[in-house]
């Protein structure tokens, strides 16, 4: 391997200030070295302070001065000094003039194969019908045309990165491609090829959304060899008189549908919903929808990022010019039936996981919480993703007593082998959208949980 740094491109830091880029990543290294990189910060910008309970850091200095504060000492740095940092001690970098350093982490390989709930660094996605609401609900810098955010994602298109412990630095599939069965759950990693099913999105909309459809997992590996999409809808906030296109409130033939199309009169076919905030709709693959301006909403679906759209409003993409149309692949994925209901009901109930979808791709259970509640998911043999609606949670696997602290608009991954946990309300009120796979069978990850505390123990 062989690089240049100036053909490096820069990316945010996990301290958050300043810009790093990356000569040598996790993937890339094949051994315990998380990354290798050069620093860049700015006079007067100083980080919070870090902890790393399995990872050790190591700073070497390439020009400027910076004072690194090590469990309260402070290390006055300049030009060519070198810093290690060992795990379990607090560190925070303050840049006294601007500096460039190279900046070095590395596991301790006895904690590699440690599990516990994992946070994703932020992941965002700008589109046409984007806003910025997104980045204030997530506290970070303003950004416009963000219409995306793909909290847990192993696609090609935009991976997570895991933001916390061990893994830190690592994406998440380099991460459940080491251990698949004891993330996934065994019956998950079988059935998907030690592949993550699943991709969870925050979704906000300034603008209306293109009318579409997504083809079933058939026809998407027939044309694309790829998975289908199906997905569904919870809806967070909705400005007043927002709404929905899920499914047709008349019937269509292919014919009619095209004609419709030519002539600019299929949004008059579409059923039309009014939302409000924890509305759940159900979008399975052949079903026509779009998402009305002022929506934001949280999106579970298959794995894939597979779209056909039908109409786009004549509105060019944010490159200037129109949006691919797939009108004829969606006359072929479109499910032309009408259903008497397209919105899905549940009971929302306090201080329990309240069922509003399983299906054959996914299962998802709204959680509303005023005090603490146990979670033991280890019969369903899955992963679990937690995304945070409203307020701040910890979450405590009982196994091990790691925790984290889920905040409103985060989302996190629990391996299936730890998959029994507490969710402890920080705040008044606590909502959450859980989702898994459910396979309905008695455990098959009693042993491996058992080799798993075993090893832990020893750790």
């Amino acid at each position: 391997m062989h690089r240049h740094l100036n053909d490096i491109v820069s990316t945010g830091t996990s301290y958050e200030m300043g810009l790093k880029r990356v000569l040598l990543s996790s993937r890339e290294s094949g051994c315990s070295i998380t990354q290798i990189a050069v620093i860049e910060l700015k006079a007067g910008e100083k980080s919070a302070q870090h902890i790393h309970p399995d990872l050790q850091d190591a700073f070497f200095i390439l020009d400027g001065e910076i004072d690194i504060t090590i469990d309260g000492e402070v290390n006055h740095c300049k030009a060519e000094d070198f810093v290690f940092v060992e795990h379990l001690k607090s560190y925070e970098l303050h840049a006294i003039t601007d500096v460039r350093m190279l900046a070095m982490g590395c596991v301790i390989e006895s904690q590699r194969t440690k599990l516990y709930p994992i946070l994703f660094e932020p992941n965002l996605r700008t589109m046409v019908w984007g806003g910025r609401r997104l980045t204030e609900w997530k506290k970070l810098p303003m950004q416009e045309n963000i219409g995306e955010s793909w909290e847990v994602s192993t696609h090609d298109l935009l991976p997570s990165v895991i933001a916390n412990g061990t893994w830190a630095g690592y994406e998440l599939r380099e991460v459940i491609a080491k251990m698949p069965e004891a993330i996934l759950g065994k019956a998950v990693a079988k059935k998907y090829k030690n592949q993550l099913p699943l991709l969870v999105k925050l979704i906000d909309t300034k603008s209306d959304l293109s009318v579409q459809v997504h083809p079933d997992d058939t026809m998407a590996q027939r044309e694309h060899n790829d998975r289908g999409k199906t997905e569904m809808w919870y809806v967070v906030d909705a400005e007043k008189d927002a709404y929905i296109y899920a499914g047709f409130k008349e019937e269509l033939s292919p014919e009619e549908y095209a004609k419709r199309v030519a002539d600019g009169s299929i949004m008059d076919a579409l059923a039309k919903h009014e939302i409000r905030t924890g509305d759940v709709f159900y979008i399975p693959a052949g079903r026509v929808h779009a998402i009305g301006k002022g929506v934001m909403l949280v999106e579970v679906q298959q794995s894939s990022d597979r779209t056909y759209r039908i109409y786009d409003y004549g509105r060019m993409g944010l490159d200037g010019k129109p949006r691919e149309l797939h009108t004829e692949l969606a006359a072929q994925a479109l499910d032309y039936q009408v259903y008497k209901e397209y919105k899905n009901s549940y009971t929302d109930s306090i201080d329990k996981a309240n069922p509003c979808l399983d299906t054959e791709h996914f299962s998802v259970r709204v959680v509303s919480i005023k005090q603490a509640i146990r979670r033991n998911m280890i019969g369903y043999d899955s992963f679990v993703i937690q995304t945070c609606t409203k307020g701040a949670c910890t979450v405590r696997i009982r196994s091990t007593q790691d925790e984290i602290r889920l905040e409103e608009s985060q989302s996190c991954l629990i391996p299936a082998a730890i998959a029994d946990y507490d969710i402890i309300p920080i705040s008044p009120e606590v909502k959450l959208l859980e989702s898994y796979i459910n396979n309905s069978t008695q455990s098959t990850l009693k042993k491996l949980i058992s080799q798993f505390l075993h090893m832990s123990s020893n750790v």
